[in-house]
């Protein structure tokens, strides 16, 4: 029988006024590795519960907002250090990021790139510009305003242009610090546009040998990870985070 998220023992407490889980694997993997996924817990489990077979562990904090904010970022890192201290785990964590959840990924890995061995993003929000800064979308319309200038007060799209706070601007550090980084997409994703976003991120880490990609063919925006069978995504993980 396939195993679910609540098949594990899970901790839950508060750090810092947020929401915080652990779960914890069956068996403790030797190098302590473990996974940070960075937004909307329990969304698409597949790649963290073969992970926890795997003897990783899985931690979450919530977020104030979806856009990765430098204090979410801060919170992130102080989190990462307490939960390696308090499971003697690994000081380094592998973020897992869908949509949204990349633009925390990214971020965090570019503010923070030694608390980082590898990285999983899929359709990943990289320029805000595109996502929620799309003009005439009425999904990003209501994003913009319910959201995003709320995560960023006083921003407004001309601002954009000048804005160092896009998570593809984090991409040098990724380069520099050579992280390994999979990133997933749909060939048919209408909301996070790849061409406008990861295709970024290919194109700043070209020939590094760092990024592998993997284009899902006839998927959009969901369902996240790879149709049918994610053990490319896990794969990549388990020798990747090893470093």
């Amino acid at each position: 029988m396939l195993k679910t998220l609540a098949d594990f023992k899970c901790e839950e407490f508060v750090f810092e006024g947020k929401e915080a889980i652990v779960v914890l694997p069956e068996a403790k993997d030797p190098l302590g590795r473990w996974v940070l996924k960075t937004e909307y817990w329990g969304a698409y489990p597949d790649i963290e519960i073969k992970l926890l077979q795997r003897g990783f562990h899985v931690a979450f904090l919530r977020n104030d907002t979806r856009f990765a904010t430098a204090e979410e970022c801060g919170r992130k890192s102080r989190f990462v250090r307490f939960v390696a201290e308090k499971y003697s785990l690994s000081d380094k964590c592998v973020p897992v990021g869908m949509s949204c959840g990349g633009a925390h990924a990214v971020r965090f890995a570019g503010l923070y790139p030694d608390q980082v061995s590898c990285m999983f993003i899929d359709a990943p929000v990289l320029n805000y510009f595109s996502f929620p800064g799309k003009i005439g979308n009425n999904e990003c319309e209501s994003v913009w305003d319910n959201e995003f200038v709320k995560a960023y007060p006083g921003i407004e799209r001309y601002k954009l242009l000048s804005f160092s706070e896009h998570p593809i601007c984090y991409a040098d550090v990724i380069k520099e610090k050579k992280i390994p980084v999979i990133m997933v997409y749909g060939s048919e994703d209408k909301c996070v546009i790849y061409e406008e976003n990861g295709y970024l991120l290919e194109e700043a880490l070209k020939e590094t040998g760092l990024l592998k990609t993997v284009k899902v063919s006839l998927r959009g925006h969901h369902p996240h990870g790879m149709i049918g069978d994610n053990t490319t995504i896990v794969d990549f993980i388990d020798v990747n985070s090893k470093r």
